[in-house]
């Protein structure tokens, strides 16, 4: 796992995702907002990454199928088409057994079996299994780098665009305030400092969500998305221990018929203390406490 942890922030989302969620390369992109290959180029470089230097003979197309078919992401033919290949090639399967050991925290029996082949194969895998230890670790950079950013994510927090609209029981006013984050100059683009990944807590819902905290010039903001929700005005975000120990962070804005949800917000500097991130749907317009739970996600923003 500490090679999984030592990947790039948008490379260990994308492989959480596919692998815990069972998404495709298209159903994670949908989510992310962006095209198919590109989620497929940053899950190629993240094998790449956890894999052996010294590939032998093995080609990097092929190498690229083998990443397919460990994460899921092949039909029955070619699922079939890649194990006969398994089969015949010693580097193949040496390189699979690496990178599948590297996942197997992750995805667990999710994972497909790498095919058994002869002596010569478990030797091969022995000596690229030294060569992976031996070899200090280095950060290799992305193809296509960057973050997963959510759109309009960095303009928002450059231009100080509304985010999060208030309504939690402290307020003093009867009229819903606006949460706005500082404005920053251009001076550089947001940082990932975390990514929490948000699944549904209510049985049977097919909601997903992704969270990041983001930084810049000194400021911190939580920017979530999420799909596949039913439509209402009465989402809201929470930092969360338990029902009693939450801390209300806005309604987020209305979501419509296509499901989806946006939205921004300061990061409160006592977030530290909280262990979740929750998105709840509400029944009154000033909750005091969270309602009923649709989104959750395990929050380590570095506290006790």
């Amino acid at each position: 796992m500490a090679r999984v942890d030592d990947l790039p922030a948008d490379q260990k989302a994308v492989i959480q995702l596919l692998l815990k969620q069972g998404k495709t390369y298209d159903e994670l992109a949908a989510l992310l907002r962006l095209d198919g290959a590109g989620v497929r180029d940053r899950a190629l470089d993240a094998l790449d990454s956890l894999g052996p230097d010294d590939t032998g003979d093995l080609e990097s197309e092929r190498q690229d199928d083998i990443s397919d078919f460990l994460l899921g992401q092949q039909t029955a033919s070619q699922r079939a088409a890649t194990r006969e290949f398994l089969e015949t090639s010693a580097a193949g399967r040496a390189w699979a057994r690496v990178v599948a050991a590297e996942l197997r925290p992750i995805g667990g029996d999710a994972l497909p079996d790498i095919p058994a082949g002869g002596r010569e194969v478990d030797e091969a895998f022995d000596a690229l299994e030294a060569r992976k230890v031996a070899r200090q670790e280095r950060a290799k950079s992305s193809r296509l780098g960057g973050l997963l950013v959510l759109i309009g994510v960095g303009v928002a927090i450059a231009v100080g665009g509304v985010l999060l609209i208030g309504g939690g029981d402290d307020e003093s006013d009867d009229t819903p305030t606006t949460t706005q984050a500082a404005s920053t100059g251009p001076t550089g683009s947001p940082s990932v400092d975390a990514q929490i990944n948000l699944t549904a807590a209510v049985q049977g819902s097919k909601a997903l969500g992704v969270a990041q905290v983001l930084s810049q010039d000194g400021q911190r903001a939580l920017a979530v998305t999420a799909q596949d929700l039913q439509p209402s005005s009465r989402y809201v975000v929470w930092l969360y221990n338990s029902p009693s120990d939450a801390q209300f962070l806005g309604f987020a804005p209305p979501v419509g018929d296509d499901g989806r949800l946006s939205g921004l917000a300061p990061v409160p500097t006592e977030a530290t203390k909280f262990r979740q991130l929750v998105i709840t749907k509400e029944k009154v317009d000033r909750p005091s406490k969270p309602g009923t739970i649709v989104l959750r996600g395990q929050l380590d923003l570095g506290g006790n």
